[in-house]
């Protein structure tokens, strides 16, 4: 992985560095600094990550940010600042994540697990549907159902269905992004999708209403419930 963090603060831009070198190691990101936001935006490589300071004399973090998004709308930006006001105008150029100067070694580490589970969610899996190889991707499944031996997995890009068992199809789902969950014996809905639980019902994103068995409600709203509050910083 390689990061890139721009700040113009010369002694916080140097302990930045080592504190993500102690989370990561060194065989597995590289980490480049970046006094400022024109030398950032001059580097003639990309990155997978780029912590930006807002605040920095001549051209600003946010400013930066609008630049980066005209090219490249996927790459995560987690702002660095005093100022957590500005976490409104943050939004508009999609960043992933505001911390707060100085950092906290705890968010630094949660914030780089979490960007690893980002990008490891966006690995596909490979299944067999009407003599066809499907790539799907883990973190785009709503939710799945099954029917004897037959598993239809309906995605935010279309359906399949594959010979497989529903416990088999969540194993393979959630060793790459752990949050599909059994609602039913015969379905199972990725949290990450659920937009709002009502009279025993998940209510996805997209608008499905799937149905909850009373034997897993209890659990799925505690899992739900935690998995809001560990993903929503």
């Amino acid at each position: 992985m390689r990061i890139a963090i721009c700040d113009d603060e010369t002694v916080f831009l140097s302990d930045l560095e080592q504190k993500i070198y102690k989370v990561i190691s060194k065989l597995d990101c590289e980490v480049i600094p970046f006094s400022s936001a024109e030398e950032l935006l001059a580097a003639p490589v990309s990155f997978d990550l780029i912590f930006l300071d807002i605040e920095m004399g001549g051209m600003d973090g946010m400013s930066a940010a609008r630049q980066i998004r005209e090219k490249d709308f996927e790459i995560p930006i987690v702002f660095l600042t005093s100022h957590t006001e500005m976490a409104i105008e943050g939004y508009e150029v999609n960043a992933f994540r505001f911390l707060k100067k100085p950092v906290e070694d705890d968010k630094l580490q949660q914030t780089l697990q979490d960007i690893q589970l980002m990008k490891a969610s966006h690995k596909g899996v490979m299944i067999k549907s009407g003599g066809e190889e499907i790539v799907v991707i883990p973190s785009e499944v709503l939710f799945l159902e099954s029917d004897n031996n037959n598993v239809r997995i309906v995605t935010t890009s279309g359906s399949f269905t594959t010979r497989i068992k529903l416990g088999e199809a969540i194993d393979i789902f959630n060793r790459i992004n752990d949050t599909i969950r059994k609602v039913h014996r015969c379905s199972a809905v990725n949290l990450d999708h659920v937009a709002r639980l009502k009279d025993k019902e998940a209510i996805l994103d997209d608008g499905s209403i799937i149905g909850i068995s009373r034997s897993c409600f209890t659990e799925f709203k505690k899992e739900l419930y935690d998995h809001v509050k560990k993903t929503v910083r």
